[in-house]
């Protein structure tokens, strides 16, 4: 099946994931073609916070210098506001000054990201990125995979990464299926433009209150910022526009609010039933879905790529494909271990502490590391948890 023509890898979908896969790859001088079937980036409300234990990572590929040049710094980190109580538990980036080389997280819009790395993939000569190109099947053998997309020829490839959503059509065509449960919330991410700096907020805060708990983060440097809330699911998806404005009253006093867009979605805690058979490979939301509380989301799908890259540049290199079973095994691991239970955790914080007591418990383990910034380093560097070991230290 190779042909004059094979790539090393084929990734479909150019979100976050398949374009900073593609980047790690093409520089490395890999062949890759990314298949996307919209017309561009994703431009509705999404994730939007690179951690600072990403940020090495994203530098070592030409993004971060780009990243810092139009999104916000955010050396202010965790903050947390109890409505109840009036009081504030913070975790600064800054604890880290002096141990890591970028003290702080970096905001910035998905589709804004996606921009940045499609610019630096267009002067690539190993890359190809084909928007308007929708994947509907693929055929794999030991020699590769031939790729099919709707009204254009066949691509062939070594390898295929979907990245391609939580709708994932090569998921499905793996046969792989995602176990787990759903929510019986909806979130509604909003875009808006608003003061909150004058409402006490920070760059990144957590608002717990029992009505209008909410994530309220700033975007950008220009007055956007992104707010998220919960509503229940049986309310009709098709009036949520209609109950925006009466979340923003209640939370700024009555106070005018330019709602820019807004994105409402189902959230989830699962995994698919396997990452990787043969030469196609899972990884983001098209291997895992969680809810975005804590940004955990989008940093375990960027860790994928960290993991899958060095994978994959093994095994075009000569390498044992067991290494590809490490990735999935690795990958499924941090998910169960380490994403869901914490993504999980701070939800609950967030939007269940309908008691005193509740929230008491739910609050006491981050309050007991905010109080020190030995605390406060911990729960930092703890981030890095959903890093995988690499391929040669699992090797040794």
């Amino acid at each position: 099946m190779k042909t004059e023509n094979t790539v090393d890898v084929v990734v479909a979908g150019a979100g976050p994931v398949g374009l900073t896969l593609a980047l790690f790859l093409a520089r490395a001088g890999r062949t890759v073609t990314v298949l996307e079937r919209e017309a561009g980036p994703n431009e509705a409300p999404r994730a939007m916070v690179y951690l600072h234990s990403l940020l090495p990572d994203l530098a070592g590929i030409g993004m971060l210098d780009p990243m810092r040049g139009v999104g916000y710094e955010d050396h202010e980190g965790l903050n947390l506001h109890l409505a109840s109580t009036g009081e504030l538990i913070s975790i600064p980036n800054t604890a880290l000054e002096g141990e890591v080389d970028y003290p702080f997280n970096v905001h910035l819009g998905q589709g804004e990201y996606c921009r940045l790395a499609i610019a630096q993939l267009m002067d690539m000569p190993n890359v190809r990125l084909r928007f308007n190109s929708e994947v509907t099947g693929f055929a794999d053998s030991k020699d590769g995979v031939s790729v099919q997309v709707a009204g254009e020829d066949d691509v062939t490839a070594r390898y295929l990464v979907g990245s391609d959503g939580g709708q994932s059509l090569v998921r499905k065509q793996l046969g792989a299926t995602l176990e787990g449960f759903t929510w019986t919330d909806r979130f509604v991410a909003t875009n808006v433009r608003f003061p909150f700096e004058s409402m006490g907020f920070f760059g990144s805060n957590m608002y717990v209150h029992p009505e209008i708990a909410c994530i309220i983060s700033r975007i950008n440097s220009d007055g956007l910022w992104r707010v998220t809330y919960q509503e229940p699911e049986s309310l009709p998806v098709e009036t949520v526009e209609d109950r925006i404005p009466e979340h923003f009253h209640k939370l700024t006093g009555g106070r005018d609010v330019d709602v820019v867009s807004f994105n409402p979605y189902r959230m989830h805690q699962r995994l698919s039933t396997k990452l990787r058979s043969g030469n196609v490979i899972l990884a983001g939301d098209a291997a895992h879905l969680t809810n975005p509380t804590g940004g955990l989301g989008l940093t375990t799908g960027l860790y994928d790529v960290v993991l899958l890259q060095e994978t994959l540049r093994a095994v075009l290199d000569g390498a044992d494909e067991d290494a590809l079973d490490y990735y999935e095994a690795e990958r499924s691991r941090v998910f169960r271990e380490v994403t869901s239970p914490n993504a999980s955790s701070l939800k609950t914080l967030l939007y269940e502490s309908s008691t005193p007591e509740l929230l008491e418990q739910h609050i006491a383990p981050i309050r007991q590391l905010a109080g020190t910034e030995s605390g406060q380093r911990q729960f930092l560097h703890g981030l890095d948890a959903m890093r995988s070991p690499a391929l040669t230290a699992a090797a040794r």
